[in-house]
């Protein structure tokens, strides 16, 4: 409950320190940046957690304590940015409603809860996918870890390559577009295009998480407004994504197959793709489009 706590209060709490700090332009770079080095430092934590608790005295205590180092350096790192960090309306740090009756910010939602249930219920059953399908457990491995190395590539040069670009929609919709089709892939042709399919999923899911994020920062008019809406994109969203995995194995278990859970992964496709296309609209909530 205490990491998760974290965790939600950083997630939520990142996109309007985004917004209020670094300029309209750099938005979209920036949030690259954290959500690349966020996964490097998510997958260097798991592939030493069990090499160090075989190596180090006290087992998978110490494996697991050494992470405390990284949040006391986070901690000293931020102390200088606390001083005078008081809220003030003239720069929009004031508290800001929850925009439930914003249309953009339901797309925000709804396409952050859709590339999220892509995301978990890719790397929660994508292994298991492919072994049912011919490939060994070994090659399903190395496949889920060349998803996720694919999916940090496209995460890292989206904003290269769509620098001065203010309207995302298409791009949203595109990178959408990717996912299902990574998962059709998977559904007509796995093994033999297993690693078009990944590459696929890899490169849209990556390009979605950054905008996902950056709407965030991005839709506001100020970081007050950002705090709210990445509120409700995140708690409606991830339990939208949540609810990914499990259900997908519900249907798996009813069918006995992976071919409906996989249609209804590329369908959904579809839905993000639409969700996308709102949410790159280049507007704040509550102005109209530009």
């Amino acid at each position: 409950m205490i990491l998760s706590a974290a965790i939600a209060f950083g997630n939520v709490l990142l996109p309007a320190l985004i917004r209020r700090s670094v300029p309209a332009r750099r938005i979209q770079s920036v949030s690259a940046l954290y959500v690349t080095v966020m996964g490097l430092m998510a997958a260097v934590s798991s592939g030493i957690s069990a090499p160090l608790a075989h190596a180090v005295p006290g087992s998978w205590h110490t494996a697991l304590a050494w992470g405390v180092a990284f949040t006391v350096a986070a901690f000293l790192a931020w102390l200088p940015r606390m001083r005078g960090d008081e809220p003030q309306a003239s720069t929009g740090g004031a508290h800001s409603p929850v925009p439930w009756r914003s249309r953009i910010a339901w797309q925000v939602t709804f396409f952050m809860g859709l590339q999220s249930l892509a995301f978990y219920t890719a790397v929660a059953w994508l292994p298991s996918i492919l072994a049912d399908r011919g490939t060994s457990s070994t090659t399903a491995g190395w496949m889920l870890f060349y998803y996720q190395v694919v999916s940090l590539a496209a995460s890292s040069l989206l904003p290269l390559l769509t620098r001065g670009r203010h309207d995302q929609r298409w791009t949203a919709a595109g990178a959408s577009v990717l996912v299902g089709a990574g998962f059709t892939v998977l559904l007509v042709a796995a093994p033999a295009l297993g690693v078009l399919a990944c590459t696929l999923l890899g490169l849209g899911g990556g390009a979605c998480l950054v905008l996902a994020l950056t709407f965030q920062s991005q839709r506001a008019s100020s970081s007050g407004e950002a705090a709210a809406l990445a509120g409700m994109a995140q708690s409606i969203g991830y339990l939208v994504a949540a609810s990914g995995p499990l259900l997908l194995g519900i249907l798996h278990d009813a069918t006995d197959s992976w071919t409906l859970p996989l249609t209804v992964l590329a369908v959904l496709g579809i839905a993000t793709a639409v969700a996308g296309h709102g949410a790159g609209q280049d507007r704040h909530m509550g102005r109209p489009a530009r």
